[in-house]
């Protein structure tokens, strides 16, 4: 009997894959086999990838805020509901108190050189990634008030915000002289937080309204103020946002030419998210709403957690559509906080075992084969239909472009 002209192996195949044959209970069970991983692959797919979860806290304690250096390397954290030090410093062997003495640190930010720290009865403080050093402040004929909010490029020089009973107050302070302080355009407004862009064209002051809301609720409305100073002399404010809705939890200068070249800040609150424009008017993002934490990434990306839902959200400049990212339920937090360092998205929450921790995911591992099961799946497909193509290209070829 002359040898078959295909070789053994592909007869093989090409027996269990006959309409007619005694083996063509395996096609089915191979259909029924597909059916079955293609959907619990299908399902995988879908959850964002290399999502990780790790507790960071003590039980009952709370994140208020964290500040990564320049470098993404380095972070100071706050502490909320401790009976330790409430500064901790993250580095990559772990996570440090750092001792604060008697102060009662209340805010964090970061400058070129280190980070600022400022607290009740006028703290304020450098840390250079060991030691706080006191910053001495001149309040002149002022008395002595707690600072809410500071933001310096340089550690020296920059805008405060100071609270004395349930009044805020906006200064510039310049080589530990403070100018006189400005109350906010609006009597009900309480300013929470001020930012200074990286060039230092644009201070902008976030806050809240007291007659916005039910104060039993936390608190309600939107504030969005800018500041012009000359440091050392007292700023004057103009009013650019004043609307209802949940507080604004988040505010980031972007990236020159990240969201065009008319957009200078993305600022996101519990029901909106809205941007603010060179020209100082402030518009909202359509079909965004509102979130619980927010950060934007090295590309210009603004990320969105609601809580502890299962999803994360996205929206760029180049995307005019809101996205959603699914992630699996063992490692949701729900979210207060968010940051972005070191090419990480980064929120903190309360994960599903009681404690603190930070969700955390690389957002390039989107586009990274190894990473993704959805183009790992893509490219299965690929495969198998090239496969598929030359072992049919392979049988007409033997049998002389006749069916087999």
């Amino acid at each position: 009997m002359a040898e078959p002209l295909a070789p053994s192996w592909l007869v093989t195949i090409g027996e269990y894959l006959q309409e007619e044959s005694e083996k063509q209970w395996f096609w089915f069970s191979v259909f029924i086999v597909t059916l079955l991983v293609g959907a619990f692959w299908l399902e995988a797919s879908l959850t964002l990838p290399g999502v990780e979860e790790n507790p960071m806290l003590g039980e009952g304690e709370i994140i208020e805020q964290v500040q990564w250096n320049n470098e993404g390397t380095e972070a100071l954290i706050l502490v909320g509901r401790t009976d330790n030090s409430p500064l901790r410093f993250s580095t990559t062997s772990g996570i440090l108190e750092v001792n604060s003495g008697n102060s009662v640190p209340r805010h964090i930010s970061i400058t070129n050189s280190g980070w600022l720290v400022s607290g009740n009865d006028g703290y304020l403080a450098s840390f250079n990634g060991n030691t706080l050093t006191l910053i001495a402040l001149d309040w002149g004929d002022m008395d002595v008030p707690d600072i809410v909010s500071v933001a310096s490029n340089d550690g020296e020089r920059g805008f405060m915000i100071t609270k004395r009973g349930s009044s805020t107050q906006l200064h510039t302070f310049t080589e530990g002289e403070v100018s006189d302080g400005t109350p906010a355009p609006v009597d009900s407004t309480v300013m929470t937080s001020v930012h200074l862009s990286k060039r230092g064209h644009l201070a902008v002051v976030i806050g809240y309204d007291t007659n916005l809301g039910n104060p039993s609720f936390g608190p309600a409305g939107e504030v969005i103020i800018r500041a012009d100073a000359v440091l050392g002399e007292a700023p004057t404010m103009s009013l650019l946002h004043h609307g209802a809705g949940g507080a604004i939890h988040s505010a980031y200068f972007v990236n020159e030419g990240a969201w065009g070249d008319d957009v200078e800040m993305v600022i996101a609150g519990g029901t909106s998210t809205l941007l603010l424009l060179s020209d100082s008017t402030i518009i909202d993002l359509p079909g965004v709403g509102g979130s619980t934490a927010a950060t934007i990434d090295e590309n210009g990306v603004f990320w969105l957690a609601r809580g502890d839902s299962l999803e994360l959200f996205s929206i760029s400049s180049d995307r005019a559509q809101l996205e959603s990212h699914k992630i699996s339920d063992s490692v949701a937090v729900d979210a207060k906080v968010g940051t972005a360092a070191d090419g990480e998205v980064q929120f903190y929450g309360t994960g599903v075992d009681g404690y603190v921790g930070v969700l955390s995911f690389d957002p390039g591992d989107r586009d990274d084969v190894s990473q993704s099961l959805a183009l790992f799946g893509d490219l299965l497909f690929v495969i198998i239909v090239i496969s598929c193509l030359v072992i049919i290209g392979h049988m007409f070829y033997i049998n002389d472009l006749k069916p087999w």
